[in-house]
This record gives structure tokens, C-alpha cells and sequence, in this order.
């Protein structure tokens, strides 16, 4: 009977590179007409948003803009700070090697340093290096065979593959409004001047074609108050949404990856019934990424022989990443924060604008250990009549780890830093404390191999069993196992159990002596 090959069809999802690349913005930023002359800079931040990216050959192009926020002086207006935001575009290659247009692409942004100079009283220049790192995936598909028939004494060596696979990815936009009153002890709001607004993820849920999340929006809102005892205010307010991303193919039982990202934020104020102007109105545009994929397992054929006739094999390495695990922890940074010499005492702090940032990570076994720095901005006020407003940044390093079963050294990490609070107090004139809560993602993968028989043809050769000894002492060799030394002496791996009462097959060791007997014959018509 002629050998019968039945297949099947593994398609795996690839990483088929990494890298990263750096941008250069620049722009002049003007005041509008309405707000006073430049006197001081307070403070310059941008959040970089991705708007476009494609996959061409061997790389990943993308497109992109910074938004900016600016906070500055003026000695000729009649408030203590002012606020203006800009934006400036950009368009940046990241070179990958073998990226083709048919795959999937990921693309993060990072502002990694600022600089800016006053032109003139109407106009700032802004500089801006960009971070960029770009991941392209490939999906491999093959035949591969599950079983090998026709032949009565065929020895298979079948293994399981265990591998990550991507079901869906899809990304969409909601809109998280709130209009709210502010309290009846601060002040009516003469200007807002900045809001900072981030989301956090609560909970996350696969259905059957969605991913269902509920998080919330945290706004910090700085705004001028319409009281010269208490001109700076600071709202801080949370508003929930629950949002859900349609991927066809998802299943309640799937995995799933999701991040959120403020893209923009609008904000209004309003007069309530007594005419005040109390009402906040906000309207932020929240960016939902979620990614599902599915632990599969399969059994595969990764060698085969016959002890009787010879069979041609064609086998095929293939690479891919395996999903090791993934946890998420918290951790809270505690900091006392210096006013720099330079500048006066503090009188009163604004705000404190925090941004967290992965300097290195070690994975060693069973942990992932993250080292990071948060970037501080304080806004304070000082009891200079003539320069009342000032503020300073400063770099706090931390320490945390995230515990990942299966994780070691010779893995891969991707970690993702979030803020969820900051709280702040002015301990004395010279010192702020800081409490950052920090949220911090981390998904563990390996590179793995597997060499898989993706043909077999049966040969005209027939092994000659007359002239092998009835029964042969082998010695264990360093790397041998019971299936290489069977498939050597064209016998079988149950014989050889049989033969030298093996109670545990796979912990035969250097040095050990095997009997192989000539216990059987072939015949052949």
C-alpha cells in the first residue's frame, strides 16, 4: 500500500521586526491676537499623536502631529499666567527589513526632549525630538502533515506547538463628554488654561465580535479664577464611559490587549442660572485599541521513519513568538521635590504635571523588574509681587516589578507606563511632595523554533535486516534519545523499552547500556 499523507494547515503570526526611529519637529508657535506679549515661559508640553500609518516594502511609514500646551507671563496683561496650544505635523519612515504592504503594523510616539526660545514677544520657537518605534507582523501559513499512513510498522514523533495567535485588531474613537458645576468655595472661571485629560482602564471583557471596556477620563483643569486671592485654580474631576471595539472573530474565551490614548480635548465654560460663569463643559476624544488573540495548541508531526523502508523527509524550520504571560501592578512614588535656588520660595503649588518614563527593564525568573524616571512639572506661585508665578521640572527614578510565571532572562518584554493619581503638597518653602500612582502593563514573549515534516515519499530501498546482529550493546551518547537511537538501528522505541525494562523513557542518560535485539522480520510480496 503506497503512502498516505493527510495534512493540515498551521498559520502562525510573526514578529517579523522591530525598530525604532527618531523625528525632529520644528515650528514657530505665534501668540493669537487675543492674549498679551510674551515676558516669561513657564512651561512647554506636547502629546504626539499617531493619525496615519502604512506598511510598505521594508518599512512602516507614519504620520503624525504634536499637540502643544504652553503656559507663559506677561507683565502687560492682567492675569498671572496665560495658556495657548498649537500643533505642528510630521512624517516619519521606520525602516523594518522584510516588511511587506499585506501586514499588520503598531506604531508608538514618545516626546523624548523639548527645547524652546523666545523669538520675540509674539512668537516662540519650538524644537522637538521625537521618539518613534514601529512593530511590523507577518502571518506564515504551510502545509504540514498530521498523519502518515500505508506503511504498518511507520514510527511517528509528534510533538504540540503552542503559539499566540492573532484573531483581530481594530481600533476606534469615543467621546467622552461631561458638563458639571464647579463648587461653590472656588472661584468663577475667568480662563481656562489648560486641561489635562488621561484614561484609565477598569475593566475589560470579549464578547462575541467586541471587546467591551469601561475605564474612566481623569481631567486636572487649571483655569483663571475671577478673584485676586485666589487667582489659579486647579479642578480635578473622573467621568466613566464604557466603550466597545467590534473584532469579528473575538470569542468570551479569547485573550485581549486594549489601550487608551486622550487624543484631544475640548473644554468650554459656561453661565449657570445665576449668571455665573461655573459650568465646565468638556469633551474629550479617547483613542481605544484593543487587540484579541487565542492560545492555540497543535499537534504536529516532527519526525518519522520506518524500520523496514526508507522514507524521504522534507521538514521546514519555522520561528515564531510565543506568548509567555502578561500581569499589570501598581505602584506608588513617593518624592520630596526641591525649589531650585535659583528661583523664589514657594508660596502655594498649582499643579504638578507628571509623565512616566521606562528607562531599562531585567526580566529574571518569574518577574519582570522596571526601572523609570517621572518627569515633574510644578506650577507654584511665590510671594513675588513683581514675578508672581513660576515653576520647575524635576526627574524622580523609581523602581518597580510586575510578576510574570515562565519569565526569565532570555525573553522579551513590552512595558507600558500609565499615570492613575497624583497628589501633591507644599511641605515649606523649599520643599513639594509628590505621590504618583503609577499603572504599569507588561506582556512576556519568547522566541520559539520548531522543525515540522512538511512532506514524506516512500523509497524502492528496503533495508536489508538479514545481517544486522541478533543483539547489539549501544552505549548512550551525550544528546541521544530513545527515538534517534531507535530510528539509527532501524528498530522502534517501544523495543527498546521492552527490551531494557525502561520504567521512564525520556531520562536515559550518558553512559547508559542499551540492549538492541533482532526480535522481528520483515516480509514482503
Amino acid at each position: 500500500m503506497a503512502v498516505e499523507l493527510i495534512r493540515d494547515l498551521l498559520k502562525i503570526d510573526q514578529l517579523v521586526g522591530e525598530e525604532h526611529a527618531q523625528a525632529l519637529v520644528e515650528g514657530d508657535i505665534v501668540v493669537p491676537d487675543v492674549k498679551p506679549d510674551i515676558t516669561r515661559i513657564l512651561s512647554v508640553d506636547g502629546i504626539v499623536n499617531i493619525t496615519g500609518k502604512e506598511a510598505v516594502q521594508d518599512k512602516i511609514i507614519v504620520d503624525g502631529s504634536v499637540q502643544f500646551k504652553i503656559l507663559y507671563a506677561s507683565e502687560v496683561g492682567d492675569q498671572p499666567i496665560y495658556g495657548m496650544n498649537a500643533s505642528a505635523s510630521f512624517s516619519q519612515n521606520i525602516d523594518i527589513a522584510g516588511t511587506t504592504p499585506d501586514m499588520n503594523c503598531e506604531v508608538a510616539g514618545d516626546i523624548e526632549h523639548i527645547d524652546f526660545n523666545i523669538v520675540n514677544e509674539r512668537k516662540v520657537a519650538v524644537k522637538i525630538v521625537l521618539n518613534l518605534s514601529g512593530k511590523s507582523y507577518g502571518v506564515s501559513k504551510m502545509d504540514i502533515l498530521r498523519e502518515i499512513q500505508g506503511l504498518s510498522d511507520i514510527q511517528l514523533l509528534k510533538d504540540r506547538v503552542r503559539y499566540s495567535d492573532m484573531v483581530g485588531s481594530n481600533a476606534s474613537d469615543t467621546i467622552v463628554r461631561e458638563n458639571f458645576e464647579i463648587e461653590d468655595n472656588m472661584p468663577e472661571i475667568r480662563e481656562i488654561l489648560r486641561c489635562d485629560a488621561y484614561a484609565v482602564e477598569k475593566e475589560t471583557k470579549v464578547t462575541d465580535g467586541k471587546v467591551i471596556v469601561g475605564g474612566v477620563v481623569k481631567t486636572n483643569t487649571l483655569y483663571v479664577g475671577d478673584d485676586d486671592r485666589n487667582p489659579l485654580c486647579l479642578v480635578k474631576h473622573e467621568v466613566p464611559f464604557t466603550h466597545f471595539v467590534e473584532i469579528p472573530a473575538a470569542m468570551g474565551h479569547m485573550d485581549c490587549k486594549v489601550g487608551l490614548k486622550v487624543d484631544e480635548v475640548y473644554t468650554d465654560v459656561k453661565e449657570n442660572l445665576d449668571g455665573d460663569k461655573r459650568l465646565f463643559e468638556m469633551e474629550a476624544m479617547v483613542k481605544v485599541h484593543a487587540t484579541v488573540s487565542e492560545l492555540e495548541e497543535k499537534e504536529v508531526i516532527i519526525d518519522a521513519y520506518s524500520p523496514s523502508k526508507a522514507i524521504k523527509l522534507d521538514k521546514k524550520k519555522v520561528n515564531y513568538n510565543l506568548n509567555v504571560g502578561s500581569n499589570a501592578a501598581n505602584a506608588i512614588v513617593k518624592e520630596m521635590l526641591e525649589v531650585p535656588d535659583q528661583l523664589p520660595e514657594a508660596f502655594k503649588v498649582f499643579n504638578v504635571n507628571v509623565k512616566p518614563i521606562v528607562t531599562d527593564y531585567r526580566l529574571v525568573e518569574d518577574k519582570n523588574i522596571i526601572e523609570g524616571i517621572i518627569e515633574a512639572n510644578v506650577l507654584y506661585l511665590s510671594q513675588d509681587k513683581d514675578q508672581p508665578v513660576h515653576s520647575f521640572r524635576q526627574e524622580v527614578p523609581f523602581r518597580h516589578f510586575i510578576e510574570i510565571p515562565g519569565a526569565n532572562e532570555n525573553m522579551k518584554a513590552d512595558v507600558n507606563l500609565s499615570v492613575n493619581d497624583v497628589d501633591y503638597s507644599l511641605i515649606n518653602p523649599s520643599q513639594v511632595e509628590i505621590k504618583v500612582n503609577v499603572g504599569a502593563s507588561c506582556v512576556v514573549t519568547k522566541n520559539a523554533q520548531v522543525e515540522l515534516l512538511v512532506n514524506a515519499e516512500e523509497s524502492e530501498e528496503v533495508f536489508d535486516m538479514k545481517n544486522r546482529p541478533s543483539i547489539t550493546i549501544y552505549f548512550v551518547q551525550p544528546g541521544d534519545t530513545l527515538w534517534k537511537i531507535a530510528k539509527r538501528y532501524n528498530t522502534t522505541v517501544s523495543e527498546l523499552i521492552e527490551a531494557n525494562d525502561i520504567e521512564n523513557p525520556s531520562q536515559i542518560t550518558s553512559g547508559d547500556r542499551l540492549v538492541i535485539q533482532k526480535t522481528f522480520e520483515y516480509k514482503f510480496k
